[in-house]
């Protein structure tokens, strides 16, 4: 005779308590996020408060310190969502993945570029911000770990698309030069008046093409 085990009603409700509960708190990390992105963008970076920013997520001010310990926290997982957006694009384009180095830096810059268009008062002022010694969105480890993914990614290209002969010392130093190429490309961007920031495109294809040609010549 089988003897059929009934699964208590607690345990079989557990799951999707724990998928609604993890789904509520996703949730209230968007609200806080996207609370803090408007007001960085409408009053400034310095001039933002945790307190203005629970209260346009219509939240307590001690339930934003549960998911973020200060602001420049919010604006470090701004940036993470945008260098995995950016990364995800890329490594799901099968087309792209098969197309030259310089067609691949590209696209990552302007995804980049894309997903940071509508805040760019905010993210002029994070720049500056993070050139402080003390800012956290510079020097922080989270900041640190963002830059090294963002970097190891980019290795990744240069060694899938680089040629034998180039990738040698240059897949050691040209990931840690193009963060910095990147950097000097969303200063020129945050200034470019150009309709659609089509200087910025002009002058990050022109760039891009001029570098992995100096590249496969061993020039660099």
């Amino acid at each position: 005779m089988s003897v059929t085990r009934r699964v208590p009603r607690a345990a079989a409700r557990r799951p999707a308590t724990k998928g609604r509960r993890a789904q509520n708190r996703e949730a209230i990390r968007s609200r806080i996020v996207s609370a803090a992105l408007s007001l960085f963008q409408e009053k400034g970076f310095v001039a933002t408060t945790t307190k203005a920013i629970a209260r346009r997520a219509r939240i307590a001010e001690g339930t934003v310190f549960n998911y973020f310990e200060t602001k420049e926290d919010i604006a470090l997982y701004f940036f993470e969502l945008e260098v995995e957006h950016a990364i995800a694009a890329v490594e799901k384009d099968t087309k792209l993945r098969r197309a030259p180095l310089e067609e691949k830096l590209f696209a990552l810059i302007q995804t980049q570029l894309d997903f940071l268009e509508p805040h760019q008062r905010f993210i002029g002022a994070a720049f500056i911000h993070a050139l402080r010694p003390a800012s956290k969105l510079g020097f922080s480890p989270k900041a640190v770990a963002l830059r090294n993914r963002y970097v190891a990614f980019v290795g990744e290209l240069i060694q899938e698309s680089a040629p034998p002969q180039a990738r040698g010392i240059f897949a050691w130093f040209g990931p840690p030069l193009f963060w910095i190429y990147y950097l000097g490309i969303l200063l020129y961007w945050l200034n470019d008046d150009s309709e659609s920031k089509q200087n910025t495109l002009a002058l990050l294809d022109r760039s891009l093409k001029l570098g992995v040609t100096l590249l496969k010549k061993g020039e660099l």
